[in-house]
């Protein structure tokens, strides 16, 4: 399983503009292949970043879906809203109990 961080600065008075889309990811992406969950978080210092941390069962689920054309088609939509490029991490959970 892995963990997908991706954080958006948003140009000012863009929330709004922003939030249809979001939701037409989440959406999209609950119908896809491997995807498990995801949340939207905005800053408390800085309401101008809002990251999304999803949850997918594999990598390469991921990447196929970081490839569609239908998230492609909305992050288009995205990319003018944003202050700069956005930021992409990817995480394994790593297991720290003992066995």
């Amino acid at each position: 399983m892995i963990r997908v961080v991706i954080q958006r600065h948003l140009k000012e008075g863009k929330k709004g503009d922003l939030l249809p889309l979001l939701r037409a990811l989440r959406t999209a992406a609950m119908n896809y292949s491997g995807y498990i969950h995801g949340e939207s978080l905005v800053g408390t210092d800085d309401p101008s970043i809002i990251s999304v941390l999803s949850t997918w069962r594999s990598l390469e689920d991921w990447k196929a879906w970081e490839k569609s054309g239908q998230r492609v088609k909305l992050y288009e939509k995205i990319e003018s809203l944003l202050v700069e490029k956005l930021k992409v991490s990817v995480y394994q959970i790593m297991a720290t109990e003992e066995k």
